[in-house]
Order: structure tokens, then C-alpha cells, then sequence
């Protein structure tokens, strides 16, 4: 997944299972006719989406691989292969505007147009800007925080010195006839130090409270 102005930065890489979410001959009516409807999903082990595609998406096969052209600021290809992970002597040092971004690629292919950014860690790149609106943020929030949403649950990162950060998440449910927000962090932890397995974790718990798998959470008082 590559989320960039610069068609040669750091991809994000994951690896799922590929799921046809109708017939053959359903998904190939919907991609025949650029419908904007989900067609297949890229799940993670806990079937969670880490890729949607839907029928209006470009399709090319480039070096053997199927690639998604969703707009020209990013793309995703699949590989029916295991990725290659770097060697650690060629990752480089992560900072949070880093993380930040590789999360909104990520997030972004997974949950498409219903994902929400304030701010978006990488504007250019955003669907807006290929309309031509300016950022829901024009800099990064007060606190320094960068916010996921879908519908009426969100998940914030807060810079946690140097080399980690905290996420909090809220969410909003009826009970009992009124609406309550309430916080909650994962029962793994909620503080992420900026290496690729603690990144790939905080990918994880976002999409699951994204997709209200709230069971992986504890409420905050």
C-alpha cells in the first residue's frame, strides 16, 4: 500500500487472506459496470479488512501483481505470495508523523471512503486534495493528536515522547434509550514504541475498535 505524492516512497505491507464478498459473476458484473461497491477484502486474521476493493477501482497487473489504482496518490498491489520483510539493518528510524502515515494508508485501504483523518498526516495524498478541497485541518490538532473515525467511533494517537505514543478510543452507543461516549484502551496495552511489530499491533487494535470488536478493549472510568 503506497499512500504518497512521491510514487517511490515506503510502502506499508501486510499480509490476509484474499475473499470474494459475492459470486464470480457478481464481481465481474460490478467491476464491468465501475460500480462503487465492495467486491473483495483482504482480512486479516481476525477478519478484519486490511484491503477493500470495490468495482469502481483501477485493475492492472504490473510484475505479476494485481495492481489497485484508487487514485493517483495511492495505490495497493496484491501478491499471492508471503511478503519480504527488510532486514533490520534497512529499516529506518520511525517518528510519529511516520506512523501516522503508514496507519492512514492502511486504514484507508481497508475502510475506504467511510474512514475520517483529522488531520491527514499526508494531505497531498488525500482524497480531497484530488478535488481540489482543502484539509478538514489545515496543521495537526492542538494536543499534537491525529484522529481515525468510522461512524461514531474513534480512535486518537497522542504523541508518547520520542519513540512512542499512546492511542485512546471513544466510542458512542445507545443504552437504555440515551447515547453514551465512553473511552476505552486494549486490554494489550495502549502505549506503542515505533518498531514494526508494535506498529503492525496498533494497525490491528484501530480496526477492530474501527469495526466495533469492542470485546478487545476494556473501558476507561
Amino acid at each position: 500500500m503506497l499512500r504518497t505524492t512521491d510514487p517511490h516512497g515506503t510502502a506499508i505491507v501486510r499480509s490476509g487472506r484474499l475473499r470474494l464478498n459475492d459470486p464470480p459473476e457478481a464481481v465481474r458484473a460490478a467491476i464491468d459496470a465501475a460500480r462503487d461497491v465492495p467486491v473483495a477484502q483482504v482480512l486479516d486474521a481476525d477478519e478484519l479488512p486490511i484491503v477493500t476493493l470495490l468495482g469502481c477501482d483501477r485493475f492492472s497487473l504490473v510484475e505479476r501483481r494485481l495492481r489497485v489504482a484508487v487514485r493517483p496518490a495511492f495505490r495497493i498491489d496484491l501478491a499471492d505470495r508471503a511478503p519480504v520483510a527488510p532486514q533490520v539493518e534497512e529499516m529506518p528510524e520511525l517518528t510519529f508523523v511516520q506512523v501516522a502515515r503508514a496507519l492512514a494508508a492502511e486504514l484507508e485501504a481497508g475502510f475506504r471512503a467511510e474512514l475520517l483523518l483529522r488531520p491527514d498526516p499526508e494531505p497531498a495524498a488525500s482524497l480531497r486534495a484530488r478535488h481540489g478541497s482543502p484539509p478538514v485541518e489545515a496543521r495537526p490538532l492542538g494536543d499534537g493528536s491525529v484522529r481515525f473515525a468510522v461512524g461514531h467511533a474513534a480512535a486518537t494517537l497522542y504523541p508518547d515522547g520520542e519513540r512512542a505514543l499512546r492511542l485512546v478510543c471513544v466510542g458512542s452507543e445507545v443504552r437504555d434509550g440515551r447515547q453514551f461516549a465512553d473511552r476505552y484502551a486494549p486490554l494489550t496495552g495502549a502505549r506503542y514504541v515505533f518498531v514494526p511489530d508494535e506498529v503492525a499491533r496498533l494497525a490491528g487494535d484501530i480496526r477492530a475498535f474501527l469495526a466495533h470488536r469492542w470485546e478487545r478493549f476494556t473501558r476507561l472510568p
